[in-house]
């Protein structure tokens, strides 16, 4: 081995490729183990010659959310998985060369299925089989060797199975396990990252109209209280995590009053008394899907007169004010934001239009083409993620003098990332004025609104948001998922309904009276103050 040792790089001195490619060759040599392992990274020369993380995953000691009962944090880790033949193997057997390998998540991606071809491995070095990144509860991983069946169906025999799971790797030496697989033809070895705190992920889904105390408008509800009329008419939106467990009711004022036959009908409140309101925890049903909104409310958003040369002006519970500007509703680059705190002075804090910072870049490269053709684009990208809706929640203080970003939101789609130092019912309140106030600016349902019905969620475990996300690394044409992705890369595809495409299409269903129809709302919504 010391004949080996040729040349020991300094901690200052350049890494060339090659020289990389024999360090690991040698240390495969020595111990039998992939070089190349969960967590670690190689720069040549001071550039970065590996895609950069697809996920903003910065490790932070504050979590200001802990106060919000219904809400649960996420956490991540990093995995990766090698693969080797038995030396004593040949590549590609006859009785073999059918075989291949599959890589699945135990829980909350079961959709997940990555294969490879066992002829794609060798038995003179360790082949990655794929680098991903994974939430802590999806439990673990299987290997599978399968066999693929004759005739015109694509089926595949199981031959083999084996199961990396978190828990056991994090008990292992170096988070690292290995195992064998198909009668000892090859081998797999699996390491991981400690978990860490990942930000949190929200989406508001439409749900049923509520009243002012909370109740979904329903016959069943009016049964239970003796058939007493439902007071006022609330827009209502049920706020998810990554893994659809309710977390807030956000409720937004539209109209008073109540409907009884005879013509007395519920109308549109004054405008300085459309609130929006944030209440904790999940709906309490009493029959299938109706049911009441939770009693604690954790934030409020009130409109006010806006000063001069502002458009819009709200007030949040959390000392917060939100200022909006729009020269010209024909095109979103003229919206401009500021937000001002009257309870702190420590930090300041700016809405950036688009995805910014972190949230922006999805891969370093040293090819010079390539930075020159993103700075070309740069005016053009800028223009798109503008129209679709992304703003950059971006915080400055003393020890972060060129700003963090905190959150990232899209207010159209109603979506929003946020580290856990941000208060989440503070991002959601910017998320609902913001939409509120484009909508009465543009005197249309910029973001879907007028849905007043809950839609169809895709299938809890089949493909949860967030929970496997592949590193650029390990992507191929065969994977080509935007639910393997960060959600914001395809936000319409990810956050969609199942079953359909377009989340802004209005389910065909008809609207009781007693409810209200589309006029009531759209006067309660982008009707002008006085």
């Amino acid at each position: 081995m010391e004949g080996d040792m040729g040349k020991i790089v300094g901690l200052w001195e350049t890494v060339r490729s090659k020289e990389v490619e024999e360090t690991k060759k040698l240390w495969e040599r020595a111990f039998d183990q992939p070089y190349v392992k969960a967590g670690g990274a190689i720069e040549f020369g001071g550039v970065a010659s590996i895609v950069k993380p697809p996920v903003y995953w910065e490790v932070s000691d504050t979590d200001v959310n802990t106060k919000y009962k219904s809400l649960l944090p996420r956490f991540l880790l990093e995995v990766c998985v090698f693969v080797r033949l038995n030396s004593r193997m040949k590549p590609v057997q006859q009785e073999r060369q059918h075989n291949f390998l599959r890589l699945q998540i135990v829980r909350c991606h079961r959709e997940l299925k990555i294969d490879k071809p066992i002829s794609s491995f060798s038995s003179d070095t360790w082949k990655k089989v794929t680098h991903l990144y994974c939430e802590f509860g999806t439990k673990g991983l299987m290997l599978e060797v399968r066999k693929h069946g004759g005739g015109c169906f694509k089926t595949s025999k199981l031959e083999d199975s084996k199961t990396f799971l978190w828990n056991d790797l994090l008990r292992a030496p170096s988070l690292t396990l290995e195992t064998h697989l198909d009668d000892k033809q090859a081998r797999a070895v699996a390491s991981i990252t400690p978990p860490a705190q990942a930000p949190y992920l929200l989406k508001c889904v439409p749900d049923k109209v509520t009243d002012d105390s909370g109740a979904m408008v329903s016959d069943v509800i009016l049964r239970m209280n003796n058939y007493k009329p439902q007071e006022g008419r609330w827009l209502s939106r049920t706020v998810l995590d990554h893994a659809g467990r309710e977390c807030f009711v956000v409720r937004m004022r539209v109209a008073g009053g109540f409907w009884r036959r005879g013509g007395e009908t519920p109308s549109a409140v004054k405008w300085e008394d459309r609130i929006i309101e944030i209440r904790e925890g999940s709906w309490s049903y009493v029959a299938g899907s109706i049911g009441r909104a939770p009693e604690k409310i954790v934030g409020t958003a009130t409109p006010r007169e806006p000063p001069e040369h502002w458009q819009a002006a709200w007030c949040f519970s959390t000392g917060d004010e939100l200022l909006i500007s729009w020269e010209s509703s024909t095109s979103m680059s003229d919206l401009n934001f500021c937000l001002r705190n009257q309870k702190s002075s420590d930090s300041l804090v700016k809405l950036l239009k688009g995805k910014k910072m972190q949230y922006r870049a999805r891969k370093i490269s040293s090819k010079s083409k390539e930075h020159e053709k993103r700075e070309n684009t740069e005016k053009t990208d800028d223009e798109d993620e503008d129209e679709e809706g992304f703003l950059t929640l971006v915080r400055f203080t003393e020890d972060n003098p060129i700003g963090r970003p905190t959150a990232l939101l899209n207010w159209k789609l109603l979506i929003v990332e946020l580290l856990p130092e941000e208060d989440a019912v503070f991002v959601l309140l910017l998320c609902i004025s913001i939409l509120r106030s484009i909508s009465e600016m543009r005197k249309e349902d910029v973001g879907s609104l007028l849905i007043r019905r809950r839609l169809k969620e895709a299938k809890l475990g089949a493909r949860d948001w967030g929970s496997v996300i592949l590193h650029p690394s390990s992507f191929s044409s065969t994977i080509s998922s935007p639910y393997l992705q960060p959600w914001y890369w395809n936000a319409k595809s990810v956050i969609a309904p199942d079953g359909g495409d377009n989340v802004t299409k209005q389910p065909a269903v008809s609207h009781s009276p007693v409810e209200g129809g589309d006029m009531l709302y759209k006067k309660g919504l982008w009707h002008e103050r006085r």
